[in-house]
């Protein structure tokens, strides 16, 4: 499926800022909503990682943490992800846990074996097209996977930022041999090439976005026909 756990729960984070029980319980009432196909893991600051504890209250739950854990994590919580800043090489982990290492535009987007790359599409600075295609050319070329995160509300390309749908499509135009930037830069939707067959190619390299409303994106994506 296309968009199959593509939208990381960053409820926590700017601009959405909810406080921990309010955003732990729409999580927790998604799982038993059809939506929950489309939904990732849980992002939490390790530092929260108390707090999160508590307002589970003994439910269980996926994580993505964001730092490294500083002790036990407990039964019902499954630590699937990290999220790291910059870093030289994998942390000690178990291998099921997947390690995404931020690193800032215009350098070297390479990352330590055993890592992916993160990056972020909005917040203090947005990507110019000409960066974003960059990075996916550099992903496609090194058969090097990614996520993205902030800035990303919306299907399309607009005033706001950067297009998640326009993302995918650029990533596949890039897998094509072609440009991608064009592709980033539209916002017509004739112009981008919507197919879903097409688009689910992206998510070989392109593993989703953290967001901190799923519903926003989940509404584009059905106003364009593409979910149900």
């Amino acid at each position: 499926m296309t968009f199959a756990a593509f939208f990381d729960d960053a409820a926590l984070f700017p601009p959405g800022n909810a406080p921990m029980h309010r955003a732990v319980a729409e999580h927790v009432r998604r799982r038993g909503h059809s939506d929950r196909r489309y939904a990732g893991p849980f992002i939490c600051p390790a530092d929260d990682l108390t707090a999160l504890i508590a307002a589970l209250d003994g439910q269980e739950i996926e994580l993505s943490l964001r730092g490294l854990p500083t002790g036990p994590v407990p039964d019902h919580v499954t630590l699937v992800a990290v999220e790291v800043d910059d870093v030289t090489e994998r942390p000690d982990l178990p291998d099921h846990v997947a390690v995404f290492t931020e690193r800032p535009w215009g350098g070297s987007y390479t990352v330590p074996p055993g890592t992916i790359l993160k990056l972020r599409c909005g917040g203090a600075y947005v990507p110019s097209v000409d960066e974003l295609a960059d990075a996916i050319t550099h992903c496609v070329h090194h058969q090097q996977r990614f996520k993205l995160t902030a800035g990303l509300h919306h299907a399309l390309r607009s005033d706001e930022g950067h297009g998640f749908v326009n993302i995918m499509a650029a990533v596949v135009a890039a897998q094509d041999g072609k440009d991608p930037a064009p592709v980033l830069a539209a916002s017509d939707v004739s112009a981008i090439g919507i197919d879903t067959d097409r688009l689910s190619r992206s998510r070989d390299l392109f593993l989703s976005i953290g967001t901190c409303s799923i519903d926003e994106p989940l509404a584009d994506l059905r106003h364009l026909g593409l979910i149900s």
